[in-house]
């Protein structure tokens, strides 16, 4: 499935123009304004189909969710079906014979039914269908990026009515565009839920998203209205992966600070006891000082790992949302950007060989540099291994005279020619499959460019790695180059 700014670039089937152009549009610029905006899911799908209802009076659409948990179709949206009949079919279990959708979300695939009144499937139906006049149902399914259903898109007429091939493109079209907003929206939702455990962190992410809408709202003024969203996008899933490094990195100091108080309260116990009782002698008090003190030792190493982890991972999160300059030990920052990739990287077997100068410091754009290696590693897990293949990847600095000079290469199964000449276009990716979107290398590029003032470059050959080198000028404290 296309990212969703390839809703942007779907190529309308030859006949639908005019009114119907437009208003396929017009309904897709909307929802994704009012999703930029902060709007909830139903808000931004109604303003999808209200564009597409606005051409045919007779015309009336749903987009029903399908529930996880129980394979249960609930209504979502349906602006001008009758309320009552939405409520009725809400909440209903998806099955080969329930109706348009139910049999739609079931079976995967298109379900076509011209006559309410004498399908099968609707036989439960009839009656209040009959009673608010709708007597044709077109359903198609909705599915994620790996093809899972996330509920259905359907269309109702008042008369028996079979779909042109130009009708079955729409709903197609319409159906895939739903898919793309309700998945991200359902996987913001999902990190936002995960962050609520970081208190503090969600408050200052909240404020930073807030920001970060501000700066999307202007730039929709702009022609890279899309395009910017997208980046915002692959900022949010950056945080997920941090958010999730984090819960695993701070597991392990945690869990042991909690067991070496247990021992403590322990200790405190026993020790209690033999006072109480008068049996507390010499030798039992020095082997509580010395065991009391060993486990206040681990106490505060644990908690103070735990305390520098929490800012580590505040600090690449602040950099990924803001791209301010400051002064940093690159060496340092390299290996912090790695420890936020962990819960990526655990199905690959891959090593890592840094050969940075542990003492280089560099007055630059943090977040720029780590969104550029992200995006690297990423790309060659995608696009070089297999899930559980070994592999190596070497990430090479050097200073040469007022030159910053990274080379990353890794071992995987390279690439082509044509895949070299045209991996920074945006939405180019050979891997739509594992929910590539086509964007990273061109961010890449245009951070290279047009943040850091620099160059990127490319060497390849198929089943021999990949090579990339990059070029930028140092920063001074000053800000010149």
């Amino acid at each position: 499935m296309p990212d969703i700014a390839s809703a942007s670039a779907l190529q309308l089937v030859p006949g639908v123009e005019g009114a119907l152009k437009k208003a396929i549009e017009s309904g897709r610029n909307s929802a994704l304004n009012l999703w930029v905006a902060g709007a909830s899911m139903q808000a931004v799908l109604t303003e999808l189909v209200s564009a597409l209802e606005s051409i045919d009076d007779d015309l009336k659409c749903s987009i029903m969710l399908l529930g996880e948990a129980d394979n249960k179709l609930y209504s979502l949206v349906g602006p001008n079906l009758p309320e009552n009949y939405s409520m009725a079919i809400s909440g209903v279990d998806i099955g080969p014979t329930v109706g348009s959708c139910g049999a739609s979300a079931y079976l995967k695939q298109p379900v076509i039914v011209a006559d309410i009144q004498t399908h099968p499937n609707w036989q439960p139906y009839r009656a209040i269908c009959e009673q608010h006049q709708l007597r044709a149902c077109w359903s198609h399914p909705i599915f994620s990026a790996n093809k899972k259903v996330l509920g259905t898109f359907g269309m109702y007429y008042s008369s028996v009515r079979e779909p042109s091939p130009q009708e079955r493109s729409l709903i197609a079209m319409e159906a895939n565009i739903a898919g793309m907003i309700m998945e991200r929206m359902l996987a913001e939702k999902s990190q936002e839920t995960a962050r609520q455990s970081l208190e503090r962190e969600v408050q200052r992410r909240t404020q930073e998203l807030t920001q970060s809408n501000t700066r999307l709202r202007e730039a929709l003024q702009q022609r890279n209205e899309v395009q910017q969203q997208l980046l915002e996008i692959e900022n949010l899933s950056a945080l997920g992966t941090m958010t999730a490094s984090l819960t695993h990195e701070i597991n392990t100091p945690i869990g042991v600070a909690v067991t070496a108080l247990s021992h403590l309260q322990n200790l405190h116990d026993k020790g209690q006891k033999q006072f109480e009782a008068n049996q507390l002698t010499r030798s039992a008090l020095l082997q509580f000082y010395r065991e009391s003190a060993e486990a206040m030792a681990i106490l505060e190493r644990n908690l103070q790992r735990s305390a520098e982890l929490v800012s580590t991972f505040k600090q690449l999160s602040l950099d990924q949302h803001t791209q301010h300059k400051r002064l940093f030990n690159l060496c340092d920052y390299l290996w912090e950007i790695l420890l936020s990739l962990k819960p990526k990287l655990k199905q690959y077997r891959l090593m890592f060989c840094l050969d940075v100068d542990a003492d280089l410091e560099i007055n630059s754009y943090p977040g720029a540099i780590s969104q550029i290696l992200v995006n690297l590693i990423i790309n060659s897990m995608h696009h070089g291994y297999q899930e559980g293949q070994k592999g190596r990847i070497t990430i090479r600095v050097s200073q040469q005279q007022q030159e910053l000079v990274m080379e990353y290469a890794d071992d995987g199964k390279g690439m082509n020619a044509e895949t070299i000449e045209r991996m920074f276009e945006p939405f180019y990716t050979s891997a739509r499959d594992k929910g590539g979107s086509g964007l990273g290398m061109h961010i890449c590029k245009d951070l290279v460019e047009k943040l850091l003032h620099g160059t990127i470059a490319c060497t390849a050959e198929p089943d021999n790695g990949c090579q990339i080198c990059l070029k930028m000028p140092l920063i001074n404290s000053d800000g010149s180059k």
